[in-house]
C-alpha cells in the first residue's frame, strides 16, 4: 500500500510532497455561491455563525493586497471591505466579478448572489458528471430537493480557466490544454452546495487530444467504509508509563477489533498535558504552545513516527487532530501579542481576534478565555498555519479539524485543494456544531453527525430518564467539572420527536433536507471526547442499541476508547486489565457484519420497514446493496428486556450479528437490543 512516510528500501522514507494551493498564484480559489443577506463575513464574537472571508492563496504576510469590484449586477452598491482579506455582502441577487489586487497581478472571482430564501425551506442538491463523445465533453446534472420543488441548474466554469462553454453546455476537448475545474449549483427556493468536475487533458496512442474526467469532491475510497477509532491521547496507552511507544503497544487490541483510522486527540506542545486536572478537561491537548513538537512527556517525533509506522503495518490509518482556530494564552505569539514591551508585540497583536482590542480582552468561546482565537483576517496567520497544514500532512493521513466553525470557509476550501493535490487520498473530517452542510462540496469529505448523535442523546433520555443507577451516577461525577463543548450547543436535533426510536431515521432523513453535499459522508457515534458515557449516562441496554445504530445506518461509524470494553467515565483511563469481555465480543460482532455484509455499506440504500411493536423504543429498517440486490432488516431496541416486533417484511429468522433464531411461534421477532435478518434479495 501507498501510505504516507512509508520506510521504504534501505530504510530510506519517501521525499516529502510540493504543497501549493491552486496554480501556485495568490488566486483567491473557485467561485462563490452565496446569498443576498447573509454574504461573505466573518462575524467577531458570534460563537454559532460559521465564518466566511475573501483571500488571496498561497498568501504572503508581508505583501500588500487589496479588493474592488469590476462588475456587479444593475442597482447594486455593495463593496469589499478594505484589506488583504475582506468581507462583502451583496445586495442585489445577480452575478458579481471581483478583483485582487495582488504582487503577481490581478486575479478575478465570481461571485453569485442568490435572492434571500426560507431558510427551513429543503436545500436542493447537485451532483454533475461529464463525458467526452465525438471530440466535445458533455455535462450532465442530477438536481433534487426534498418536497415539490423542480430545481434548475447553473454552470460556471473556475475564473482561473478560460470559460470554455458553449451555447450548447458542451466544451470542445482540443480547448481544454489546462487542467478546467467545472461547477454545477441547483437552484430552488435556496441553492446547493456546488459539486464539481475537472477536465484533465492528455493525448491517446495517436497524440489526439483527449479528456480525462476526475470528481475533485469524491472522498478518497478508503475512508468511505472505514470503522474509525478515536483515542483521548494521553489516557488510552498504559497509565505507569503513557507514551507514543506504549500506544503502539496496544494496537492490537485494534487490530481485533478491525479498526481502519485511529483519530488522535492532540499530542503537541500544550497548556493542558500531563496533570491537568479533571476541572479543568483533564489532559486534552486542545490548547496548543507549540505547533511543531509533540508533547515530550509522550515521547519524541520519532517515537511518534514509529507509532504511524506501526499503525500502517496493521492497514490502520491516522488521523491528525488539527486545532488551528485558536491557541493557548501561553503560546508566545499571544504573550507577545498582549504584552506591549515584547519585543514581537507589533508583529504579534494583530494574530488574534479581540473583543476589546484597547484592553487586550481576546475573543474566544463560550467564557474559555484561555484559549483566544486566530485572526484569519491576517495574511500572515493564514501562511504561518498553512506552513502547520503542511508539515504534518507529510506526517499522517488525515486530518480532523477541532473547531472547524470558527475558521473561515475560504481557508478550509483552500487547505482541502492544498492537501488532496498533494496527495489524492488525503482524508478531511470536520467538526462543525450543529454540522454544517457548507463544509461539503470541496472543504472536507466527511463530517460529525450532531444530529443524529443528539437524537440517540434524546431517545436515551426518553427511554431510561437519564441516569439508571447509583454506580452511573458515581461514575459520572469525576466529570461533572468539565464542560463539553457539545453541552454548549444548541440542541442538533431540534424538531425532531426523540420520544420514539424513528428519531434515528428522521436523523439521517435529515442530511437530504438540509442539502448535503452527495458526497460528504458522516462519522456517527454514541460518544466522544466532549460528551458524557452513553453507558453512563443511559445504561447498558440503550448503549448496546445505540451502538449498533452508528454501525447499522449509513455512515462510518466511531468508537470512542472504552465505549467497547465499560469505561464509564468521559475521560478516564483505558480500562487495560479489566474490559467487560461481553461488551466487547459486541463490538467485535458489529464491526465484522459491517464488513462482511454488502447491504450494510456505506453505498447501501437505508429503506423504512413497516413494523408493529409493543414499545416505541423499537425502529426497524433495511439496507439494500444495489451491486449485489442483497439485503438485511435491521431491528434496534432501546429499552430493556425484550421487544416483541411483527415485520412487514419476508426475513430470514436468524440473526446475522449471534446467529440465533429470533423468531417466535407467533411470527413476531423478539430483540432485545439489535437483530440483523437476511431479507430477499431485491
Amino acid at each position: 500500500m501507498d501510505w504516507r512516510r512509508m520506510r521504504m528500501d534501505g530504510g530510506e522514507t519517501e521525499p516529502e510532497a510540493s504543497f501549493e494551493s491552486g496554480d501556485g498564484s495568490h488566486h483567491p480559489g473557485p467561485p462563490r455561491f452565496v446569498t443576498v443577506g447573509e454574504g461573505i463575513v466573518d462575524p467577531n464574537g458570534n460563537e454559532m455563525e460559521t465564518r466566511d472571508d475573501l483571500a488571496p492563496w498561497n498568501p504572503d504576510g508581508d505583501a500588500a493586497y487589496a479588493w474592488r469590484i469590476l462588475e456587479s449586477p444593475d442597482g447594486s452598491t455593495a463593496e469589499p471591505t478594505d484589506g488583504p482579506v475582506a468581507e462583502f455582502e451583496p445586495d442585489v441577487p445577480g452575478e458579481y466579478t471581483l478583483a485582487l489586487d495582488a504582487p503577481d497581478g490581478t486575479h478575478e472571482l465570481t461571485v453569485r448572489a442568490f435572492p434571500e430564501a426560507d431558510e427551513d425551506a429543503p436545500r436542493p442538491r447537485v451532483e454533475l458528471d461529464a463525458t467526452v463523445v465525438e471530440g466535445r465533453v458533455q455535462l450532465s446534472t442530477t438536481a433534487s430537493v426534498v418536497g415539490d420543488g423542480d430545481p434548475d441548474v447553473e454552470l460556471y466554469v473556475d475564473d482561473r480557466n478560460e470559460d470554455l462553454l458553449e451555447a450548447d453546455g458542451t466544451i470542445p476537448v482540443d480547448a481544454i490544454d489546462e487542467p478546467t475545474r467545472v461547477y454545477a449549483v441547483a437552484v430552488d427556493e435556496r441553492h446547493s452546495v456546488p459539486d464539481a468536475v475537472e477536465l484533465v487533458p492528455g493525448t491517446d496512442q495517436m497524440d489526439h487530444p483527449t479528456v480525462c474526467v476526475t470528481h475533485p469532491f469524491e472522498p478518497p475510497e478508503w475512508a468511505v467504509d472505514s470503522v474509525v477509532y478515536e483515542i483521548f491521547t494521553r489516557r488510552f496507552p498504559d497509565q505507569d508509563e503513557p507514551t507514543f511507544e506504549t500506544i503502539a503497544d496496544r494496537l492490537d487490541h485494534l487490530e481485533r477489533l478491525g479498526i481502519d483510522v485511529l483519530w488522535l486527540t492532540p499530542f503537541l506542545e500544550a497548556e493542558s498535558g500531563f496533570g491537568t486536572p479533571m476541572e479543568f478537561g483533564g489532559p486534552h491537548g486542545y490548547n496548543t504552545t507549540d505547533y511543531f513538537s509533540v508533547d515530550p512527556d509522550l515521547g519524541t517525533m520519532a517515537d511518534l513516527e514509529a507509532l504511524v509506522d506501526a499503525c500502517h503495518e496493521r492497514d490502520i490509518r491516522v488521523v491528525f487532530d488539527l486545532v488551528i482556530n485558536h491557541t493557548s494564552d501561553a503560546h508566545p505569539f499571544y504573550e507577545a501579542a498582549v504584552d506591549e514591551t515584547h519585543p514581537d508585540h507589533e508583529r504579534y497583536r494583530d494574530w488574534y481576534r479581540w473583543a476589546d482590542v484597547d484592553a487586550r480582552d481576546p475573543d474566544t468561546y463560550f467564557g474559555w478565555e484561555d484559549i483566544p482565537n486566530l485572526h484569519f483576517g491576517n495574511p500572515a496567520v493564514r501562511e504561518y498555519l498553512l506552513g502547520v497544514v503542511d508539515y504534518w500532512a507529510e506526517r499522517v493521513d488525515g486530518f480532523r479539524a477541532d473547531v472547524a466553525w470558527g475558521v473561515p470557509l475560504s481557508f478550509w476550501t483552500e487547505v482541502s485543494d492544498r492537501v488532496t493535490d498533494a496527495d489524492g487520498e488525503f482524508f478531511l473530517l470536520d467538526e462543525t456544531l450543529p454540522s454544517d452542510v457548507e463544509m461539503g462540496g470541496g472543504r472536507f469529505h466527511t463530517h460529525h453527525d450532531d444530529v443524529l448523535h443528539d437524537a440517540l442523546e434524546g431517545l436515551g433520555e426518553s427511554v431510561t430518564g437519564g441516569v439508571t443507577d447509583e454506580s452511573a451516577d458515581e461514575a459520572g461525577a469525576a466529570d461533572d467539572g468539565a464542560d463539553a463543548v457539545a453541552d454548549e450547543f444548541t440542541d442538533s436535533a431540534a424538531g425532531l420527536d426523540t420520544s420514539t426510536a424513528d428519531a434515528i431515521l428522521a436523523a439521517v432523513d435529515d442530511r437530504r433536507r438540509r442539502g448535503a453535499h452527495p458526497d460528504s459522508e458522516w462519522l456517527l457515534y454514541v460518544e466522544n471526547h466532549d460528551t458524557d458515557r452513553y453507558l453512563t449516562e443511559y445504561g447498558r441496554d440503550a448503549q448496546l442499541a445505540a451502538g449498533a445504530a452508528t454501525f447499522t445506518l449509513p455512515g462510518s461509524p466511531m468508537l470512542y476508547y472504552g465505549q467497547e470494553t465499560g469505561v464509564t467515565g468521559r475521560r478516564d483511563p483505558m480500562n487495560w486489565g479489566a474490559f467487560d469481555e461481553d461488551l466487547l465480543e459486541y463490538y467485535r460482532r458489529l464491526i465484522d457484519l459491517r464488513k462482511s455484509h454488502p447491504a450494510l455499506r456505506a453505498d447501501a440504500d437505508l429503506e423504512r420497514v413497516a413494523s408493529d411493536a409493543d414499545t416505541d423504543a423499537a425502529v426497524a429498517f433495511a439496507r439494500a446493496d444495489p451491486a449485489s440486490g442483497r439485503r438485511v432488516v435491521v431491528v434496534l431496541h432501546f429499552g430493556e428486556g425484550t421487544a416483541m416486533v411483527d415485520l412487514d417484511e419476508s426475513v430470514d429468522g436468524t440473526d446475522l450479528l449471534t446467529g440465533a433464531d429470533v423468531l417466535a411461534s407467533d411470527g413476531a421477532f423478539a430483540v432485545d437490543s439489535v437483530v440483523v435478518l437476511e431479507g430477499d434479495e431485491s
